[in-house]
């Protein structure tokens, strides 16, 4: 019988289900979902990513590619980085990239996955502390990229392993937004030496000029809006079981044009 390989999420996780170690005082509902979690992490096949139920209905998130897989489309492996607390300088706002900042943002994006270019357009660019996010759209496909921010305009052959990013080639149209709404098109997770990273990404109706992310674990995250997309991404805390940034979903309220504010549903 084959072994099988874990990546370092399951593997966190499966050590923090080993009754052998310690383990945090679980409610009963908490218990059922780590015993179910547990049986489907040992009974799927190794070659699909982990999968974490929520109590409530939720899009399924998937792990960040990582850079040097050129040309894959929805897969997802975690990325590695040297150093230590890599989200360190992480902030809840964003700051804006325009111009040649921006180009050459979504152009260390595009190389490093292999994004053929179809004279995609930067639909959002911005900076967090030290990393820098671009999101790539049009002619049928979508890119995105997080990268510390040393790393843009280097030579792709200097990205592998250390740039999170996912490359779609036949992105779906892009949905009807009523107005006051928001659609969210991808959910995803990454993990960097066990400190789990999330993002979300998606459109939003033509009256909403700024969307707000609240985090499972409180934090209060200001996403980038632009071109009828937002999009946003926050440190999420240790690869354990009793982390909610694992199993729970974020709430949105979106900012209108007329300056109001309301929470929302995103439809997935």
């Amino acid at each position: 019988m084959s072994r099988p390989s874990f990546d370092p999420l399951t593997l966190t996780v499966l050590r923090d289900l080993d009754p052998a170690g310690p383990a945090p005082a679980l409610t009963e509902a908490e218990r059922a979902r780590a015993d179910a979690t547990f049986t489907r992490i040992v009974t799927t096949p190794d070659e699909h990513p982990l999968r974490v139920e929520p109590d409530r209905p939720r899009r399924p998130r998937r792990l960040l590619v990582v850079a040097g897989l050129v040309g894959a489309t929805g897969v997802a492996v975690p990325a590695l980085l040297l150093g230590g607390t890599a989200f360190g300088s992480w902030t809840p706002r964003p700051t804006p990239l325009a111009g040649n900042a921006a180009t050459v943002a979504a152009a260390t994006c595009r190389a490093a996955l292999g994004v053929p270019d179809r004279s995609e357009q930067v639909l959002v660019a911005e900076q967090r502390g030290e990393w820098t996010y671009v999101l790539l759209g049009g002619s049928g496909a979508e890119a995105a990229c997080l990268l510390p921010n040393d790393l843009v305009g280097r030579d792709p052959a200097d990205l592998e392993g250390e740039i999170f990013g996912q490359y779609d080639a036949e992105a779906a149209p892009a949905p009807r937004v009523g107005r006051g709404h928001i659609v969210e098109t991808m959910s995803m997770s990454g993990d960097l030496h066990g400190d789990l990273l999330n993002w979300v990404d998606g459109y939003v109706g033509r009256d909403v000029v700024g969307v707000t992310v609240h985090t499972p674990s409180g934090l209060k995250v200001e996403a980038s809006v632009s071109g009828g997309r937002f999009a946003a991404w926050w440190p999420a805390g240790e690869a354990r079981m009793d982390n909610p940034e694992i199993a729970d979903a974020p709430s949105f309220a979106v900012t209108l044009a007329d300056g109001s504010t309301r929470d929302t549903v995103p439809t997935r």
